[in-house]
């Protein structure tokens, strides 16, 4: 089934250039989720960048922040947080993804390629210099090192988020 973008009567108020650039976003991220490709409804959520639900029925929802800012132009979710929501249906729907934020953060950094990381990972702790401004060889070396932290986790590493944490501290050192 291909990947259908549905929107709630509140996001479809939304002008069309707004909903066209959201509906981009997702779908550039999604191919990279292949178990997400049920029907997801989006909403608009101002309390947080995002969320995601999944039904018992498979029903998906993703709120996502979507605002006009006092200037007038319009803020867009990242890439970056549509990846980690859509990680979180992904870990609803698969096996050998481990449940919680931290993981969501792993699977997801080692998933998207580093030009789509848009932003610092949600949940697993960054330098306070890359989580306020976030460059594209940050977004290099959390892809990286998040795919060695999933391969020591299958050779049965239990602390792979600790260890990403620490190693991408370690190499930022002098950033």
């Amino acid at each position: 089934m291909a990947f259908e973008i549905l929107w709630t009567r509140k996001a479809l108020k939304l002008p069309d250039h707004v909903r066209d650039e959201v509906e981009a976003r997702l779908k550039r991220v999604q191919r990279h989720f292949p178990e997400v490709d049920a029907p997801v409804k989006i909403d608009i959520t101002r309390r947080l960048d995002g969320m995601a639900f999944q039904s018992h029925d498979g029903r998906t929802r993703l709120w996502l922040d979507i605002h006009r800012s006092s200037d007038g132009h319009w803020s867009y979710p990242t890439h970056w947080t549509i990846a980690h929501e859509l990680m979180h249906l992904a870990q609803f729907n698969s096996e050998g993804i481990p449940s919680g934020e931290r993981p969501c953060d792993i699977f997801a950094l080692a998933r998207l390629p580093p030009g789509l990381i848009d932003d610092s990972p949600s949940y697993l702790v960054v330098p306070p210099k890359q989580r306020k401004v976030w460059r594209r060889e940050d977004a290099r070396r959390a892809h990286v090192l998040a795919k060695d932290a999933i391969r020591m986790r299958r050779a049965g590493l239990k602390r792979y988020a600790q260890w990403w944490e620490d190693e991408f501290e370690r190499r930022s050192i002098g950033r």
